[in-house]
Formats: C-alpha cells, structure tokens, sequence
C-alpha cells in the first residue's frame, strides 16, 4: 500500500506565499484570516521551560538517567529539547544555507516541484492539505521523502539540496533512533519501537514575515501522524505546545533539536507516552524557517498498542489500523487539533 500524499495548493493555483510577500503588501488577504476566536491572541500564550535533555549520557555511566528524563518527558510533555545529540554543527549549518538558497530561488524554479501525481518524492507548496481548506496557512515547504538513504533518493530532490538533505536526513535520524531505543528500554521490550521505523520525510517549512501576525497561523493545531519529530528551528521563534491546558512558546535554543511524539507512539504505548499538540505563528518582522524530520512506520504496518503493555490495570485503548490508514484519515481533513485525529484510533 503507498503512503498517502499531501493534497496542496500549488503555487500556479494560488502562487506561493513568499511571492505574495515579495510584493509587498501591508494587509493579509481574506484567505489567511481566521475567526477571532480562533486566532493565536484568542487564548494566552505562557512563557515556560519545556524539558531539555542532555544526550551526551545516553552512552555513558549515567545512560539510566537520562532514560528516565526522556521517559518522564514523553509521558508529561510529549515534546521536548535535546542538547549534545552528537550532529555536528556543519551539518546544520549546511543543512539551512540549502534551505535558504531554495525558497530565494525565482518562483518559475520551484514551481518545477509544484505537486502532481500522487506519489511524487518531493513536494512543493503552500498551505497544507487540500483545495478545501477552509482557511490557508501563512506557509511554503518543500517535502523530501525517503527511503533508502543514498544518492539515488536525493537525485530527484532540487539541486541546491541534495547534498545537504542526505547528510542532515541521515544524521538526524540517528537521533530518532537513540530516542526511541530510550522509550524501549523504558518500557522492558528493547529495540521493539525502533524497529517500527520505516520511513522518512523532511520538510523545509518557510514562513515569512506577515503583515497580521495576530489574525492567521504559519501552521495550525495539530499532532504529528507518525513515531517521532526531530526539528531543527532557527532563532525567531514561534512553534507553541499545548500542555496542561494552556499554550506554551517553545524558546529557541542554539544547536539544539525540538523532540515530540507522534500519533503512532501514544497508540503503541497505549497512551502511556503522549503525541503533542503544537502550532506554529508567524513573526510580523523576520522570516522564520524550520526542518522537521517526521520518522513513521511503512504504510503496511500493522499499529496497535503492544500487547504486553495490556493489563487489568492499563486496558486496551485504541484499535488495530494500518498506518496509511491513518495517513488517509489525516490528509483528508483539515488541522483541527490532536482530538480529532486520533478519534480514528479510539475504541469507542
């Protein structure tokens, strides 16, 4: 079974957002606003310490504890920042010239990686999901899946980006897999949620600067679909999570990575680690970039929680599905926050 894609707005349909920007204009159009009740200012936004592990100890002396604090953060927070998680600082650094020399590229070469066909290795577009969306994001990307790891998966990605994509998409991956080893561990079943991993996609996410950052989002509530997130963010700031009912702005750290769990972890764990809700605002002055790396199961993968997590004590909590069952669910919707994503998995 192939994995869904993403249905977007191309930018011949509705031209990019960096080229609306690039003329100008001093108002948002009507097509970026939301309700006010559904603005980033319709609810307080709390400045707040998410957690910040050190991966330097998962190989040392001290490994048990930083197992726990990735455990306690995956069960509290479901997001979190790590620091020492051994990519080194070139391949960052790389990673984000790509990404600028990309999006500052003339639109008529972009466009080349516009979507069409319904299961094309790379992506570009604005917004996010399908021609009904009932309102637009305040964002571009370009979306890299992968597979196998080599030069032949980087040969159909924009030139400006092969070499750095393979090194940073391999490098952070390795980051993913310390994580999740972390979490099987945790739980008494080691390497069980490692070997879950399947594939992978990185997003280059724009977001320039917006006339009305009050009035619209760069990115909308939502949880991630799949194992685990591991984000590379700039200095701007702007990515939010929603924790113990409130909305928290995540701080930028320099060289650090943004963790959080996805969808398929909190099924698996049976709710035991917890998938994040988070979103994104605009800056109102500077462009703001991020590059997520999302690592999910193969779209054949059987999900459910792991049996012997089940007990008269922890009860089954979601069905059985497949994982591109759940990609469909999730592309055919607008964002409307984790609830209802994961109201597909839910027994009832």
């Amino acid at each position: 079974m192939a994995i869904p894609q993403p249905k977007v707005f191309s930018p011949t349909e509705v031209g990019s957002l960096k080229s609306l920007v690039d003329t100008g204009i001093k108002e948002i159009p009507d097509a970026y606003v939301r309700p006010e009740n559904e603005r980033p200012t319709a609810t307080p936004v709390y400045t707040e310490s998410i957690p910040v592990i050190d991966l330097h100890d998962l190989d040392g002396p001290n490994r048990q504890d930083t197992v726990s604090a990735i455990t306690k953060s995956c069960e509290e927070w479901g997001f979190f920042q790590v620091v020492n998680h051994g990519i080194p600082e070139r391949v960052m650094e790389k990673m984000v010239e790509a990404h600028h020399r990309f999006f500052e590229q003339p639109e008529e070469e972009k466009a080349k990686y516009k979507a069409e066909g319904p299961q094309k290795p790379v992506i570009y577009g604005t917004s996010f999901t399908a021609k009904d969306e009932r309102i637009l994001e305040w964002r571009d990307f370009l979306l890299l899946m992968i597979g196998e790891l080599n030069a032949q998966t980087a040969e159909c990605w924009p030139p400006v980006i092969q070499d750095a994509g393979l090194e940073y998409a391999s490098e952070v991956r390795k980051v993913a897999v310390k994580v999740l080893a972390a979490l099987s561990e945790s739980i008494g079943i080691p390497t069980i949620l490692e070997k879950m991993m399947g594939y992978e996609r990185v997003v280059l996410n724009y977001y320039p600067p917006c006339p009305n950052p009050d009035m619209t989002f760069g990115l909308s509530s939502h949880s991630d679909v799949g194992l685990l997130t591991v984000l590379l963010q700039d200095d701007v700031g702007g990515l939010q999570v929603f924790h113990n009912d409130r909305w928290v702005a995540v701080q930028p750290i320099r060289n650090a990575f943004v963790i959080n769990v996805g969808d398929m972890l909190q099924v698996l764990s049976n709710g035991r680690f917890q998938s994040a809700e988070h979103r994104a605002v605009p800056s109102s002055s500077q462009t703001r970039i991020s590059i997520p790396l999302f690592s999910a199961p193969k779209s054949d993968t059987l999900i459910e929680p792991i049996p012997e997590l089940i007990n008269e004590d922890n009860p089954v909590k979601y069905k059985s599905f497949t994982f591109g069952e759940y990609v469909a669910y999730f592309l055919n919707r607008s964002h409307s926050g984790k609830d209802d994503n994961l109201a597909f998995a839910k027994i009832s």
